[in-house]
């Protein structure tokens, strides 16, 4: 069996490393303090700066668990413990491969990609960033934020109008009496509108980005929200995000209900 040896304080991070290690078929041993014998893992993980630090340049790849602080060398691990992000370095280390090796041996011919989204809008920022790194094989980095920018106009109106139902006219009121930002948080909380999905379809390639945005509302009326939205009150439209990603993009194409849309840029 393969093994992984660690050095945790932390019990809870301990456990769940153990359990995802099992489920991947890895064995997980507790060395303490003794880094002398590491030579049949594969792995170490520590929560330990100076033992860290003492394993850094050692051949046994280390990986450190902290709110805080960065090794050069070390893999660091999130607090709380994030499975998919172990599952990615188990894979990594398994291929003698890093994130940063992807990009300088291979290039993509296209990418298409789907994703399902939820509805935490306070994180679509960072969901955008590493669902769109692919784009820096197409276009420039300038040209890439125009796009993330259309694209997040795109998805926030799919959270907030879409899945969790919010009425343009209860956006303008929350925001004119400074409340909106609880009352997201409540929607967003809202066991009703938990389980919605925003389903999001990418496609990429040297001549043009495709994205694909469906979500589960009941949709609205496009021509109307693009017609308000020409005028000068654009907080309390739905139509807002429509102009602002026509910007960016060349393309916008709602479908008849107004709960899925195609953006298209054409990349020169």
């Amino acid at each position: 069996m393969k093994k992984i040896a660690c050095f945790l304080q932390n019990i809870n991070f301990y456990q769940e490393l153990y359990n995802a290690a099992a489920e991947e078929g890895f064995e997980v041993q507790d060395t303490g303090s003794h880094f002398e014998k590491l030579s049949n893992y594969i792995l170490f993980v520590t929560d330990d700066s100076l033992a860290a630090e003492r394993t850094a340049n050692s051949d046994l790849p280390v990986a450190f668990t902290s709110h805080s602080g960065k090794f050069q060398n070390v893999f660091n691990l999130k607090i709380p413990f994030d499975k998919v992000q172990f599952k990615s370095l188990l894979d990594q280390l398994m291929h003698g491969v890093t994130d940063d090796l992807f990009s300088r041996i291979s290039w993509p011919e296209f990418i298409r990609k789907s994703y399902l989204i939820g509805n935490d809008i306070y994180q679509l920022d960072k969901i955008i960033f590493f669902i769109t790194r692919e784009l820096i094989f197409f276009a420039g980095i300038s040209e890439i934020q125009k796009i993330r920018i259309g694209l997040s106009e795109m998805l926030a109106n799919a959270v907030e109008h879409g899945n969790l139902g919010i009425s343009a006219d209860e956006k303008f009121r929350h925001t004119e009496e400074g409340t909106y930002e609880d009352f997201l948080k409540s929607r967003i909380e809202n066991l009703k509108y938990y389980e919605c999905r925003v389903r999001l379809e990418i496609y990429m390639d040297k001549n043009t980005v495709e994205f694909t945005i469906e979500d589960e509302g009941r949709g609205f009326d496009v021509e109307k929200a693009e017609f308000q939205a020409k005028g000068d009150d654009l907080l309390k439209l739905h139509g807002r995000g429509i102009m602002l990603t026509k910007i960016y993009f060349d393309s916008v194409e709602y479908n008849k209900k107004g709960n899925k849309v195609v953006i298209r840029k054409f990349l020169s």
